[in-house]
């Protein structure tokens, strides 16, 4: 026991030397659910012993596709009326982020990161809106797509352990120290008049995660 604890604790040397290619998937839980973790992949190369530098990309797509609906009848004060008529719609949710990193091993497995990243999101929701109707000279509310906009630039610093089993896969928890230098958030339409709302996003938080690395 105590020498496969060595084996899978103190090993992580040999998968650093110059050369090495570090193919990984990261993925932040702090403030996520375990089914909903943003999976990250990057891929690095070791321009020296224990130095790495590297890209890593994140891309998620899904467009929902509505159809028209002719509504449903039912009996409003005795009388039929026609509820829910809606045309086609798509609602967008997509995330895209880029960024490059550097890694420096200080001692065996223990390593400290920087990262420069910068992503935007784009989601679609379906919902009521109350606007003023120029040409019928009154205030309408019917349903409609509206969307959230969101864009920062990130600089992260921090720290991980490199857990090798088998010489080329590693499990590699981290904690790192997010700042958002520049971003912000705009929603449009949100609820009673058709507004634009701008939020800034700039702040930092600390964030826990694990790495699933192979070198090679």
């Amino acid at each position: 026991m105590f020498a496969t604890l060595c084996f899978i604790t103190f090993s992580a040397n040999a998968q650093t030397k110059k050369g090495t290619v570090l193919l990984g998937a990261g993925s932040q839980f702090s403030e996520t659910s375990w089914t909903e973790w943003m999976i990250s992949p990057k891929i690095g190369y070791f321009i020296q012993d224990g130095l790495a530098i590297g890209a890593m990309i994140h891309f998620d797509s899904d467009d929902q596709y509505v159809p028209a609906f002719a509504g449903d009848y039912v009996i409003v004060n005795g009388q039929p009326t026609v509820v829910g008529a809606h045309g086609d719609y798509t609602l967008t949710d997509n995330t895209r982020e880029f960024g490059v990193f550097a890694r420096y091993y200080a001692a065996r497995n223990l390593f400290v990161e920087m990262s420069l990243s910068s992503m935007t999101m784009e989601d679609d929701s379906w919902g009521p809106v109350t606007y003023f109707n120029v040409g019928q000279n009154q205030w309408i509310t019917e349903d409609m797509v509206t969307q959230t906009r969101m864009s920062t630039s990130n600089v992260r610093l921090g720290m991980g352990y490199t857990l090798v089993w088998r010489e080329h896969f590693a499990i590699e928890p981290f904690v790192h120290l997010d700042l958002v230098v520049d971003g912000e958030m705009v929603m449009d339409g949100q609820g009673t008049v058709q507004n634009v709302e701008t939020i800034d996003l700039s702040g930092s938080e600390f964030i826990g995660g694990v790495n699933f690395s192979l070198f090679f």
